[in-house]
This record gives C-alpha cells, sequence and structure tokens, in this order.
C-alpha cells in the first residue's frame, strides 16, 4: 500500500513542474502584441511608405484649323510651262528609270528641262501665257459674280431683319435715375432697341443698320435721279400746257369775232331777202330759216329754174353794203 501511494505522489506534477511549463507557453496579450509588432528584418512592401510620384498626363495636340472647302465653280489655275513639259514627259522617265522613285524622276526631269534650249521651251511657255490669261479673265468673272451675290445676300438678309423687326415689334420700359434721386420711366418705341454697346448682338445689330443705310441711300440717289427726270417732264408739260392755253384763248376770241360778223351777215341776209319767197308755199327769208333759205336759192341756181327769181335776189345781194360789216 505505501508502495503504490508512493508511486502515485511520484507520477503527479509538482507544482514547481507546472510553474515552469506555465513560464513556457506564452500568454494571449503578448502573441497578439507580437503579431501587430512588425519585424524589422522584413523588408516593408512596395506600397506601403510615402506616395508614388504620378506620371506626367501627355499634352493634348494642337487642333489644326480646318481648311476652307473648295468652291467647284472657282477657275482652274493656270498650269507653268515647267508643269506642262513634266505632265507630258513623266511617263517617259518613269518608263526608262522604272526602279526610281516619284522624287527622283522630278528631279531627272528638272534637269532636263533646266539644260533644254529656249526654242523648244517656248511652246510650254507660250501654252503657259495663254492659260494664264484664260485664269485672268475667269477669276475676274468669278469675283465680280462673288461680289452680287453677296450684295444680294445681304440685301435679303437686311429685309429678312427689317421683316422680323416690323412683326415683332419692341415696347419696353426702363428706368433711369437722375441726380436729384427722382426716377423717370422712358418708354422705348417700336423700333427702339436696349442693346448694350461693344456686345455681339450691339455689333450685329450694327451691321445691319448700315447695310440698310446703304440700300436706303441707293435708293434715294435713283429715286432723285428720276425725280429730276420728272420734273423736266413736268416742265416741259408745263409749258406745253401753257402754249395751248394761250392758243385756245386766242382761238376763243377769234371765234367770237366769226360768230359776231356771221350774225350780223345772217340778219342783213335776212332784212333784204325777207320780201322775196322763193315760191308761192315758201315765205321769205328770216333769221331763223336763212340758212335754209339760201340752200334752196343755191339749188335754184344749180337747176336754172325760176329765173326771174334768181336773178331778183342777185340784184337785191348785190346791192348790199357787205364791206360795214367789219369784223
Amino acid at each position: 500500500m505505501e508502495k503504490e501511494k508512493t508511486e502515485e505522489s511520484d507520477s503527479k506534477p509538482t507544482p514547481c513542474g507546472a510553474s515552469e511549463s506555465a513560464q513556457e507557453q506564452p500568454s494571449p496579450a503578448a502573441a497578439k502584441n507580437d503579431e501587430k509588432t512588425p519585424d524589422p528584418t522584413v523588408p516593408a512592401p512596395s506600397g506601403s511608405g510615402t506616395k508614388s510620384k504620378q506620371t506626367a498626363a501627355p499634352k493634348a495636340a494642337k487642333k489644326k484649323k480646318p481648311k476652307a472647302p473648295k468652291d467647284a465653280n472657282a477657275p482652274k489655275h493656270p498650269l507653268t510651262g515647267y508643269v506642262r513639259y513634266m505632265n507630258e514627259n513623266r511617263e517617259r522617265v518613269r518608263a526608262s528609270h522604272p526602279n526610281l522613285t516619284p522624287i527622283e524622276i522630278t528631279k531627272i526631269m528638272a534637269e532636263e528641262w533646266s539644260k533644254l534650249p529656249e526654242d523648244r521651251k517656248k511652246p510650254y511657255l507660250e501654252a503657259a501665257e495663254v492659260d494664264k490669261e484664260r485664269y485672268n479673265k475667269e477669276i475676274s468673272e468669278y469675283k465680280l459674280n462673288n461680289e452680287a451675290k453677296a450684295k444680294a445676300a445681304l440685301q435679303n438678309e437686311a429685309q429678312m431683319a427689317q421683316k422680323k423687326e416690323l412683326s415683332e415689334p419692341k415696347v419696353a420700359v426702363s428706368s433711369i435715375p437722375y441726380v436729384n434721386g427722382k426716377v423717370e420711366p422712358k418708354v422705348l418705341r417700336q423700333g427702339d432697341y436696349d442693346i448694350p454697346i461693344f456686345t455681339e448682338d450691339f455689333l450685329d445689330h450694327n451691321k445691319v443698320v448700315d447695310s440698310e443705310l446703304r440700300t436706303l441711300r441707293k435708293s434715294n440717289i435713283d429715286y432723285e435721279q428720276q425725280n429730276s427726270v420728272l420734273e423736266k417732264h413736268v416742265e416741259n408739260m408745263e409749258n406745253g400746257i401753257q402754249k395751248l392755253d394761250s392758243e385756245t384763248s386766242s382761238l376763243e376770241s377769234r371765234n367770237a369775232v366769226l360768230e359776231s360778223y356771221l350774225l350780223k351777215l345772217r340778219t342783213t341776209l335776212a332784212n333784204a331777202l325777207q320780201g322775196l319767197p322763193l315760191s308761192s308755199d315758201c315765205a321769205g327769208a328770216t333769221v331763223d330759216n336763212i340758212d335754209q333759205y339760201l340752200e334752196n336759192l343755191h339749188q335754184m341756181a344749180d337747176s336754172s329754174t325760176q329765173g326771174h327769181t334768181l336773178n331778183k335776189a342777185k340784184d337785191i345781194i348785190r346791192k348790199l353794203d357787205l364791206q360795214n360789216l367789219t369784223l
């Protein structure tokens, strides 16, 4: 029994042994500290530490201004004599030197042109001169047409602006302060504009107004010329009217004198022939029937009838003193 107890006591750990094993095992807090503390022997990762320098962005390429589109109606530029020679002989030189580049072929033709005699250059130069004259003539007509189109477009723009202005009248009221502190409203009438100066709208408005003024000045000159012609025509018409009035007045005076003379003549003949009836059923002459009486008397003279009455009428008329019937 005592041996068994001693063996059991030997198999159980002593308190000292327990403390030694406890000292050998690390505590959880110490383990956490060990995990947080970095090892100085291990190199730091490349991402840690100071920020890396950012690479500079490439500069944006400058935008080239778009070329103005070529006008298909513009005349073709003239070709020089040298260019005409190159166009005519390029295929020949290319066939003779098939392995050369276009630049080398151009150099060969330039050398040929420089060594070419003047008599062989002359046809190319003359053709170039003719082409140049053609170009000068066509470019002049082209510029005139463009100016006419631009002028028509400008006039059309001015007319459209004027129509828009008339269709949409602007009427606004703005207040203008004075020195004494009073404020008086300013009424903008139809056609007036309240546009700040030195702005795009102000410049555009000035362009439209200038265009309208030029058009109005030209119209005014045309109207003045027409007015001058019309005034001359009116002056000639007035002179003609005055002349006609003078002639009419003179003729009226002459007619009045003739009518007075005719009345006196009728009265004299009627008084002289009132006692001479032309027939039994016809009375003598009166102032009212003197015209018909003389017509019947003329018929009697043509027919040679009633010669006695006709001779008597002749004697009466012959004795009349018609010289006293002055005009």
